[in-house]
């Protein structure tokens, strides 16, 4: 009687399938020890390698000095130029270069305690301090919370970012640990003590704005191309809030009466010739403007040797009430 169903394997099927079941059980034990026996190349770009046989040259080269603390050094620091830093921050590089930035260094830095816990420390030299204030106010985290190690400091969760003269510098972390925020702080606290102490610390144009109705930490300098218009360069800008509507005031110092005022004229023109049309409504500000434009209102106005106004506005009486309240404080600081 004849059986149905698969033929029964033969004897060399049986051997041939012993053979590469062996094999296979051959490659995973070698898998398995290669494993248990890490290159020493990949362990030495752990931070943890670094801790306690760090190199005498790479403390020497440090861009901070963190002898005697639990913070080290654990990467030699790079150095980037405007032809060079796209390589490191590809995507944020304009704006650098567009105000003025000169170099980038970084290093990083690990705390001897904390596996695995290390920041980055990035100190751009921005040319001035007017400089290195834009690029810090222009990319300003929502929400962030002032820190006092200077007048121009904030923090996020892993984070730090600061101004100190002509230098904008920068902490990121890898986690948000009070460890390493704490570690952070002391890194920028080392810095300013050796970069001038905090008589180089200052708030650029925060003296330019009234304070009443003013929003905090919204001071912006926009060095080039304020608005989208080429000829504003170095305004400073401030968010206000007028019964309940939320505004921008704009001022910028110029080199004298005249040059405020012609740039005055010119930003005016500007405006009409994209669009804009005169609005007849008394502002009681001298030479001052009232233009409609985008179903927004611009006020702009020279007082002394300053350039000032309101940026599209929405309402035009809470617009008004600033600009008048704008050029009483600038006519103070022009009589200075």
């Amino acid at each position: 009687m004849e059986t149905t169903g698969h033929p029964r394997p033969g004897k060399t099927e049986t051997r041939l399938s012993a053979v590469i079941l062996a094999i296979l059980v051959m490659i995973g034990a070698g898998v398995y020890l290669r494993q248990s026996h890490i290159n020493p190349a990949v362990v030495a770009l752990r931070p943890e390698a670094h801790r306690h046989a760090l190199p005498p040259d790479l403390y020497q080269a440090a861009l901070i000095d963190t002898k005697g603390s639990r913070i080290a050094p654990f990467s030699p620091p790079e150095r980037f130029d405007p032809d060079t830093l796209y390589e490191k921050i590809n995507g944020r590089a304009d704006l650098y270069l567009s105000s003025g930035f000169v170099s980038l260094n970084t290093q990083r830095f690990t705390m001897d305690e904390t596996a695995g816990n290390w920041m980055e420390l990035f100190v751009y030299d921005m040319a001035t301090p007017e400089n290195a204030f834009s690029v810090f106010s222009m990319q300003r985290r929502e929400g962030a919370r002032t820190d006092d190690i200077v007048p121009n400091a904030y923090r996020t969760e892993n984070a730090l970012f600061m101004t100190h003269g002509n230098v904008y510098l920068e902490i990121i972390g890898t986690d948000a640990s009070e460890d390493l925020q704490q570690a952070m702080g002391l890194l920028a606290q080392v810095f300013v003590q050796t970069h001038g102490g905090t008589t180089a610390a200052r708030v650029l144009g925060a003296d330019l704005f009234p304070e009443d109705g003013l929003a905090p930490e919204s001071l912006q300098l926009i060095t080039a191309n304020a608005f989208g218009y080429e000829q504003l360069n170095q305004i400073y800008t401030c968010e206000y809030n007028i019964d309940g509507t939320r505004l921008t005031a704009f001022v910028s110092e110029r080199q004298n009466t005249e040059d405020a005022s012609v740039l005055s004229v010119e930003y005016q023109q500007t405006l009409l010739s994209y669009g804009a049309t005169v609005v007849d409504s008394s502002v009681s500000v001298d030479s001052a403007t009232v233009m409609h434009f985008f179903d927004t209102y611009e006020i702009v106005f020279s007082r002394g040797r300053y350039l000032a106004g309101v940026h599209e506005a929405g309402s035009l009486e809470a617009a008004k009430i600033l600009a008048r309240r704008l050029a009483g404080h600038l006519e103070v600081s022009d009589g200075k």
